[in-house]
């Protein structure tokens, strides 16, 4: 293992969340296969049940169903409503949100899946980023494989992300290469743009084995990473140079 890697810390397991209380940072994983079983569509709306048959996979369309109604689920306890009536709408680049602003302090939230996993970000303080990679790295583990060439990929990145990259090998440039990854991503979420802009206009700077930094466009972001489980990783970023601690758990039935 190398410091550009998170330790893995399995999360603690809860049931229902806390209440939100401004400047705290939740973050929740979830195993969607043992979710799977649930009839969601009395949750989903009209357009969530329409998205999620497009998965010719059983598994994956299952696991997609899963995660929108645990979204649905956590927003709607943390909102004290149903999880059938959280009004969710997308802006423009697709980012979900809660529709109207009759919150005085409105939750910020978002999600991101990999395999078998989901994991969920909410706050009260400010915009949000999250996602996550699962691969089978780790003995155990379960995902979908690593990418073949990492440095390959890099070249896509910043200059300095692709040479510390490339000046590693084996599993320490495929943990160089993830951490980075999920940086970006998370800032790009947070954003609001996604992956619609280029990985190389949003360098990262990894200040140690959790803590990292990503710029853009003159924003600035801060972000950490997690490893909930053997063979993910994870990171949620925040709008400026500092981010909440995050309190973290696992959800489940």
């Amino acid at each position: 293992m190398t410091s550009l890697q998170p330790v893995v810390r399995p999360w603690p397991q809860a049931v229902v969340p806390p209440p939100l209380a401004a400047g705290h940072l939740h973050l929740w994983l979830a195993h969607l296969d043992a979710w799977g079983d649930l009839n969601w569509e009395n949750v989903l709306s009209a357009e969530e049940l329409a998205r999620t048959a497009r998965y010719r996979s059983s598994v994956d369309r299952d696991r997609s169903r899963a995660g929108r109604g645990l979204l649905r689920t956590l927003l709607a306890e943390y909102s004290g409503t149903t999880p059938a009536a959280v009004a969710i709408e997308t802006d423009r680049f697709g980012k979900p949100r809660l529709a109207g602003d009759a919150n005085a302090a409105p939750i910020e939230f978002n999600l991101s899946g990999s395999a078998h996993l989901a994991i969920f970000a909410f706050t009260r303080e400010a915009a949000v980023g999250v996602d996550i990679e699962a691969f089978a790295t780790a003995p155990g583990s379960a995902g979908k494989p690593p990418p073949s060439d990492v440095r390959l990929i890099a070249g896509r990145f910043a200059a300095d992300e692709a040479a510390l990259i490339k000046s590693l090998s084996g599993a320490d440039a495929t943990a160089a290469f993830l951490r980075i990854w999920t940086c970006k991503e998370a800032c790009l979420k947070c954003h609001g743009t996604g992956l619609q802009t280029p990985l190389d206009e949003i360098p990262i700077t990894l200040l140690d084995g959790t803590r990292g930094l990503g710029r853009l466009a003159g924003d600035c972001f801060t972000t950490r990473s997690v490893a909930p489980v053997a063979g993910s990783i994870a990171a949620v970023a925040m709008a400026g140079e500092e981010i909440l601690e995050p309190q973290c758990w696992t959800l489940v039935r």
